[in-house]
């Protein structure tokens, strides 16, 4: 496994050094900082080198987790962000994965979620607790606005196929297509849409009614 570094942004301090501690006991996975709140978050990305990912709570003092992503994903969008929360009412759910989160885990999730979690978010992959992942599936959907976003069919298509988590290569199976080909309409989608991971583009696109 390559190493990884984790930052951890979470104002309740017993949980904050539960994570320190569970990180302690893991090999390969670093917590090199932990900050209570978006702002200290936010002036430490400006000055240390940066994470690998970010393990962020969505309940913080003067600055929410979801205006912190939206702030960081400008500052350096390059950052991964795992949300670990209490919350797991639809809007902030998603809101996160629209504006950058590249998965949402509950507080509930056991240890060796949240790892297995941080690994597969290394990896490229979506990660979302159970609960969660049925909020997405189960978001209405509304027909489509004429031009959504502009759009082409294929794109739709492409997107639709996102929304059963498939990877690339199977999205290129499914619709008798080149991996690359996949893969390039899945960056016009996320240029298109204005995200940056798979589980932003398929919120977006539910909450859009383009799927």
């Amino acid at each position: 496994m390559i190493p990884m570094t984790v930052w951890v942004v979470e104002d309740d301090s017993v949980y904050r050094r539960s994570l320190e501690g569970m990180f302690e006991r893991r090999e390969k996975i670093t917590c090199a900082h932990t900050f209570p709140s978006c702002i200290e978050f936010l002036e430490a990305v400006e000055q240390e080198p940066h994470p690998d990912i970010v393990l962020m709570d969505l309940g913080l003092p003067k600055m929410s987790g979801i205006e912190g992503i939206k702030r960081l994903k400008k500052r350096a969008p390059e950052i991964t962000v795992l949300v670990l929360t209490t919350f797991k009412e639809k809007e902030a759910v998603l809101e996160a994965l629209e504006n950058g989160a590249a998965g949402y885990l509950l507080k509930t999730a056991t240890e060796d979620e949240i790892i297995n979690g941080i690994r597969d978010i290394f990896m490229g992959q979506s990660v979302l607790s159970p609960s969660v992942a049925r909020i997405v599936l189960e978001e209405i959907r509304r027909p489509a606005p004429e031009e959504a976003f502009n759009l082409s069919d294929r794109e739709i298509e492409v997107l639709e196929h996102l929304a059963e988590d498939l990877a690339p290569k199977e999205i290129a199976a499914r619709l008798d297509i080149t991996v690359r080909t996949a893969r390039f309409h899945l960056s016009n989608i996320y240029e298109k849409l204005q995200v940056s991971s798979q589980t932003g583009a398929v919120a977006k696109a539910l909450r859009s009614g383009i799927i």
